[in-house]
C-alpha cells in the first residue's frame, strides 16, 4: 500500500520520499522517487508523513517517527486498524502536529480509486488544515468516503474483516483436513459453492500476515 500511495501522490505532484528498514532503494528507483536515506531528517522537513507498515509494529513506528514532525505537518496511517494506532498518534506527536488515521478497504492491485471505499478518522482539534485538503483529494479521484471515530471503525471491521476472513479460512482449512478433492468437486457445482470456493481462494492466496494480524490485533474480533 505505500508504494501503491507514493505512486498516487507522485501523480498528483508532490515531492515523494520513501523509507524501509532493510536499506534497499531498489523500490524507491522503480517507483521514481527518492530513498530517504536519513528517516530522521527526512521526518523533520516533511509535510505529510504516512506510516504503512505490518499493523503488529504500527505503533511502534509511530512512536518513533511521530516525535521528530514539524508544526503544522500532519502524520497518517494506512492501517486496518484504528483505535490502536490513533492513540499512538494522539499520543507521541508534538500538540501542534495535525494526525489522521485512514483505512483504504481495498489492496494495492486496484488501478485506481474510483470507487473505492476509503476510511477516515479524524481526531477533533487536531486535524483542522490537513484534513479537508486530504478528503477533497480522495475524493475527486473517485474515492468513496466514510468518516467514523477509530472506536466504531474497529467494532464494524471486527465484523467486515475480521469474522468474514475467519468464515474463509476456516472452510479452507476444514478442506484441507479432509484431505477434500477440490478440484474433482466442480463436477457437483452449485452456484453458492462456486462463489464460496472462489472466497476461500482470495483469502488463502493473498498475505497470511496481514490476515493474521486482523483476526489477532482487533480486540473486536
Amino acid at each position: 500500500m505505500g508504494q501503491w500511495f507514493s505512486t498516487f501522490f507522485k501523480e498528483r505532484g508532490f515531492d515523494v520520499s520513501i523509507w524501509g528498514k532493510s536499506g534497499k532503494t531498489e523500490v524507491a528507483e522503480r517507483l521514481g522517487v527518492r530513498f530517504a536515506h536519513d528517516l530522521h531528517a527526512e521526518v523533520t522537513k516533511s509535510d505529510v508523513v504516512i506510516i504503512s507498515v505490518p499493523i503488529d509494529i504500527t505503533e511502534q513506528v509511530i512512536t518513533e517517527v511521530a516525535p521528530l514532525m514539524r508544526t503544522g505537518s500532519l502524520l497518517m496511517d494506512l492501517t486496518s486498524l484504528k483505535t490502536g494506532p490513533t492513540r499512538a498518534m494522539q499520543k507521541y506527536a508534538p500538540a501542534d502536529v495535525e494526525i489522521l488515521g485512514t483505512h483504504p478497504m481495498f489492496g494495492p492491485t486496484i488501478p485506481s480509486l474510483h470507487g473505492q471505499r476509503f476510511i477516515l478518522t479524524p481526531t477533533k482539534d487536531r486535524c483542522q488544515k490537513w484534513f479537508p485538503l486530504i478528503r477533497e483529494m480522495l475524493e475527486e479521484n473517485g474515492a468513496h468516503i466514510v468518516i467514523v471515530d477509530p472506536e466504531e471503525h474497529d467494532r464494524f471491521v471486527s465484523v467486515v474483516q475480521g469474522l468474514t476472513h475467519f468464515a474463509y479460512i476456516t472452510i479452507g482449512a476444514t478442506l484441507e483436513r479432509l484431505d477434500f478433492n477440490v478440484k474433482e468437486s466442480r463436477r457437483f457445482m452449485s452456484p453458492v459453492y462456486d462463489i464460496m470456493l472462489d472466497f476461500v481462494g482470495r483469502i488463502l492466496g493473498q498475505n497470511p500476515y496481514l490476515y493474521a494480524m486482523i483476526q489477532m490485533e482487533n480486540p473486536e474480533v
